[in-house]
């Protein structure tokens, strides 16, 4: 009987306490919030930890976030149809000793400050919400992040970047968004606008007991009190490097410039004004990660190719970049290649290559997945030093045509040494008349010869390759091959060619796996009609 007492006694002061508890709580909501940090992060918000993005994320999950933020496909199409970013074991194994510390990314912070509901009835008396940017578009595949919100965190979006660009400090929002959209929405802007240099990655907020944001406030670089020449200086080192790149007639070597310009002009410097924008790298010349990438991905968007911001660890916080080039996704770390030696080794490298190295954070594991494998590890050696030769070989001293590989610039004419060497002229009697109708049908035509169109290559890539796959098969010794292409990419393989970009295209890396140190070529183009040549390739390797 005493036992039964004693518990008695026991679960009613447990009651007591428990009613104690909640009646504490209720009064005093500040006490709750305290828990929940204890329970769910330091500042009280669920997944969040020290005011930023939790990292275990989980990859490839797209789904509902704290704070009810709904992450989509970039695309729009059904998140479980997408092959998903997989981290591996998620953990970072080994750092190359020569880019240890190459890092520097300051994740987006937001910090708050919890005010009463009479405080906040006189903040919203008192701030509009400035521009709320109803009319903005963003297209995903330039702006995945965009297209990751669901529609109340995409509206806080546009607002916050419309009066980023018009520089306001203070606003309302434009709908009702918690804390953790806020967090979501103001990140989502920062990776998709390395344009708004000016715009640093904390930010302020204030909200109520039940987290309902009624003010955020920007932090701006002091720049921004100058913004108009500053904008002229940042657009025109853009400009620059936008317009030497569209030299290039494929978005695989407009990226291949953009990449090795940035090496031969920016030095990693930890101490850096501006770190974390853009500017940094583009106009002062003097960065870490985050402004490598972010310059990386301006310069990109300028040129039309789909460059992301991603931002995650290598063993510290680190920012690279994600590249969509025709086949897929890469990974590119501009500032991994800037290391002594500088080198392509992080250059369109897959997941799988990044695997140990190069972890993703926060929304930046609902980027693409980098699968592609027509670009990946074309590039071996150091980037070309700035100011290196790209004069075409017929300009130089002692140019001799028979041994310097040069097309013609105007395919309609015959090679400047087809009549000195006879021998090699090909065979143009079923090619068509410069004066004649153009042949409607390509595949009967092709077939004069014993080819279809599916023979052709369709892409420089392309070519390449098959250069390099028959260029190995031949090995040492004097040998003869052919391609055939359309005329669309013949123009293009003249510049190549007169460019010297044939030799990282596929020379430098074919005499590597044959052992060979040297080779003479000798090109021939033959026009075949239907729109498409025959590029005749003998060869001597030693």
């Amino acid at each position: 009987m005493g036992f039964l007492k004693k518990l008695g006694y026991g679960l009613l002061a447990i009651i007591i306490a428990v009613f104690v508890f909640v009646l504490l709580c209720a009064l005093n909501p500040s006490l709750t919030e305290s828990i929940s940090g204890i329970l769910y992060g330091s500042d009280g918000r669920s997944g969040l930890i020290g005011g930023r993005v939790s990292e275990n994320i989980e990859a490839g999950s797209p789904g509902v976030l704290p704070g009810g933020v709904v992450i989509q496909s970039v695309d729009g199409t059904d998140p479980a149809s997408l092959v998903p970013y997989t981290p591996y074991n998620g953990t970072i194994t080994t750092i190359p000793e020569n880019v240890i510390g190459r890092n520097g990314y300051t994740p987006v912070t937001g910090t708050g400050e919890e005010i009463t509901d009479t405080q906040a009835k006189e903040v919203k008396g008192s701030i509009d919400k400035g521009s709320v940017g109803d009319e903005l578009e963003f297209d995903p595949l330039i702006y995945p992040y965009y297209a990751m919100l669901d529609k109340t965190t995409q509206a806080l979006y546009r607002q916050i970047y419309a009066n980023a660009v018009n520089v306001v400090s203070s606003f309302a929002p434009c709908t009702e968004v918690n804390t953790d959209q806020v967090q979501y929405a103001f990140e989502a802007v920062f990776g998709d606008h390395p344009e708004l240099f000016y715009v640093q990655t904390a930010y302020t907020e204030k909200y109520t007991s039940n987290r309902k944001v009624v003010e955020i406030d920007l932090d701006y670089y002091t720049i921004a009190n100058d913004l108009e020449n500053a904008r002229v200086e940042f657009d025109s080192a853009a400009r620059n490097i936008e317009e030497a790149a569209r030299q290039y007639s494929d978005d695989y070597s407009r990226e291949k410039y953009v990449h090795d310009t940035l090496i031969n002009t920016v030095t990693y410097d930890a101490s850096a004004p501006m770190d974390q924008s853009a500017y940094s790298a583009l106009v002062l010349g003097r960065s870490v990660c985050a402004g490598y990438a972010r310059a990386f991905q301006y310069v990109c968007q300028r040129l039309g190719i789909p460059a992301y911001y991603c931002a995650g660890s290598s063993g510290e916080d680190h920012a690279w970049n994600i590249v969509k080039l025709s086949d897929g996704y890469y990974n590119v770390d501009v500032t991994w290649d800037d290391a002594d030696p500088a080198s392509y080794e992080y250059f369109n490298r897959t997941d799988g290559d990044y695997a140990g190295t190069h972890v993703r954070k926060s929304l930046s594991v609902y980027l693409p997945a980098c699968t592609g494998t027509q670009f990946r590890g074309l590039e071996s050696g150091a980037p070309p030093a700035e100011g290196e030769e790209t004069t075409l070989p017929a300009e130089r001293e002692g140019y001799d045509p028979y041994f310097d590989p040069y097309i013609n610039n105007d395919p309609q004419i015959p090679l400047d040494y087809e009549t000195e060497h006879p021998e090699y002229e090909p065979d143009d009697t079923n090619a068509q008349d410069e004066e004649a109708p153009a042949i409607s049908n390509a595949a009967a035509q092709l077939a004069v010869f014993g080819l279809k169109e599916s023979d052709a290559l369709p892409s420089l890539q392309d070519y390449y390759r098959d250069c390099k796959v028959q260029l190995v098969s031949c090995g040492m010794g004097d040998h003869c091959f052919y391609n055939v292409v359309p005329e669309s990419l013949f123009r293009t393989i003249e510049s190549e060619y007169g460019k010297g970009n044939y030799l990282t295209g596929y020379m430098e890396s074919a005499l590597k796996t044959i052992g060979a140190s040297n080779c003479n070529i000798v090109l021939q183009a033959e026009r075949l009609g239907g729109g498409y040549y025959r590029i005749w390739h003998s060869v001597y390797v030693w």
